[in-house]
């Protein structure tokens, strides 16, 4: 499986529950700031993954992190997120 398809995979996992949050943003973060291809992904995957990239980055599971308000994000944010980015991705706009 080539990185992109990792991205999808990841993706498609988490959503359907198969990956815990921390597991997910760790590997999405590894897999497109390092392993991946830029010039293998649409303009629109590379934005998308891109914003994703920057949440997944700064996840914290502990409380007293989030206190700080736009350094990290909790569970919902990310999932929040990675649905959207699906969305978008289904209407390809």
């Amino acid at each position: 499986m080539n990185p992109k398809e990792q991205i999808y995979y990841l993706l498609n996992e988490y959503s359907k529950g198969n990956y815990d949050t921390k597991t997910f943003c760790d590997q999405f973060t590894n897999i497109f700031n390092i392993e991946i291809d830029y010039e293998k992904l649409s303009d629109l995957e590379y934005r998308l993954f891109n914003n994703l990239s920057k949440v997944t980055a700064r996840f914290s599971p502990y409380d007293e992190d989030l206190i700080f308000s736009n350094v990290y994000y909790n569970e919902q944010d990310i999932k929040r997120e990675v649905l959207s980015l699906q969305e978008i991705l289904i209407k390809g706009y």
